[in-house]
């Protein structure tokens, strides 16, 4: 057993068991430990971004970081994608274009499921990817959806999350985030959130998705979810 671990994940448990959190006398007291050695794991784990104060002196509390490293249980995820599978299928035959599924990990998102476009020129996306959520539409239109998220992002990565703050601010307003011919020369993007740790994508050449069809395809991805949303119970 290393100690150093032990005692941080000491502190963080009992962060945990308080909502409104818990400040270093209480953390100290609770875990048996002196306030300086306290203050020094405290503070390892704030630069780090599992927990966060309001102000300096104010209660510690945890971020949504932890929970970025845990994926739905196996079964729940399997129930998503066959929820979401006839989705990916019919926004992709719609629009001619490539669909993909993908699900939070961490500050990226693991490709869980995708659909092909049949077209000779297509983006070819497979499940196991992963891709960094700034930068990218559909991290985006996730990291719009989810305030904890964003903050553990965006304090992991300060400078590139200020060169994509508009498209993220952007995503949160309309309800869709847009890529267009951005990251990736001649490939455009749209991506609407399927919930807070999911969304769906479609992407394909910048010469058959201009803005406007973008656009269109958003309001299609929103009626097909629509139809398979389960009732009075979440996705995951």
């Amino acid at each position: 057993m290393i100690q150093s671990v032990q005692r941080a994940f000491d502190l963080l448990e009992h962060i945990a068991r308080q909502p409104e959190g818990a400040r270093l006398s209480e953390l100290a007291d609770g875990t048996g430990l002196n306030r300086s050695t306290a203050h020094n794991l405290l503070a390892s784990l704030e630069e780090l971004g599992y927990i966060t104060q309001d102000r300096k002196g104010a209660a510690y509390r945890l971020t949504g970081k932890l929970t970025q490293l845990v994926r739905p249980d196996a079964e729940a995820e399997h129930a998503l994608r066959a929820r979401i599978r006839p989705v990916l299928q019919a926004v992709s035959v719609a629009s001619g274009e490539s669909a993909f599924l993908g699900l939070v990990s961490g500050s990226d998102y693991l490709c869980v499921d995708a659909v092909l476009s049949d077209k000779p020129l297509h983006l070819a996306v497979r499940p196991g990817e992963r891709t960094p959520l700034i930068g990218q539409a559909l991290g985006h239109t996730l990291l719009a959806a989810d305030a904890g998220l964003a903050q553990s992002v965006r304090a992991q990565d300060p400078e590139r999350w200020q060169q994509h703050a508009k498209e993220i601010d952007d995503a949160q307003r309309k309800g869709f985030a847009l890529d267009l011919d951005s990251e990736k020369a001649g490939i455009s993007c749209v991506a609407v959130a399927v919930t807070s740790r999911a969304a769906i994508a479609i992407a394909g050449p910048t010469s058959r998705l201009p803005k406007a069809r973008l656009i269109e395809i958003a309001q299609h991805i929103r009626a097909e979810l629509d139809k398979v949303r389960p009732a009075g119970q979440g996705w995951l």
